[in-house]
């Protein structure tokens, strides 16, 4: 009985590893965005809430390009999770930054006007370069993607674009969502 317990114990710790989410392909990523930019992270800092009920990690980033919302040569951006002394907070497909890296991010502001990725990690195209090509690709490692309809898990991809036409396509649906305005 021992070993039948254990053994569906750790069927199921996959499961337990991963955070729901409804998959955000880039329209929706936009819309719902209220700030879409590219830029690099300078640093980053664990730090407690004001309850000291969680942990979050605060990433400077400086502005190269503002595809939507209002441009800063540098904002701060938090995401759930990070380590104070020696307590450490993990929140699967929250999603982290890289000291140094270039991201697309697609952010929103929350009760406390602090910038957060939309959709989780979903929000985060980390820029990188092949053959002297830009790209810009996500990622949905910790999140099970599930269907909006009836919230049944389904297999989904990360999404992957040529730096420029991800850039395009967020200005094209930024421009058309203020024509129909």
């Amino acid at each position: 009985m021992r070993l039948l317990l254990s053994l569906l114990l750790l069927l199921c710790v996959g499961e337990l590893s991963a955070t729901s989410a409804v998959q955000l392909d880039v329209a929706a990523l936009t819309e719902k965005s209220s700030l879409v930019v590219v830029g690099k992270v300078d640093s980053s800092e664990c730090k407690w809430d004001a309850a000291k009920a969680g942990i979050w990690t605060h990433y400077d980033l400086t502005v190269t390009e503002t595809l939507k919302g209002a441009h800063e040569k540098s904002r701060e951006v938090v995401i759930r999770g990070g380590v104070v002394g020696e307590v450490g907070q993990h929140v699967a497909g929250a999603g982290s930054l890289e000291t140094g890296a270039e991201y697309v991010l697609f952010l929103w502001k929350d009760d406390d006007d602090r910038l957060r990725l939309q959709g989780m990690r979903q929000g985060v195209f980390q820029i990188s370069e092949r053959e002297g090509v830009k790209y810009a690709g996500n990622s949905l490692s910790g999140l099970r993607i599930v269907d909006p309809e009836t919230m049944k898990v389904r297999k989904a991809s990360a999404l992957e674009f040529e730096l420029t036409a991800l850039k395009t396509k967020v200005k094209d649906l930024v421009g058309a969502a203020k024509e129909d305005e």
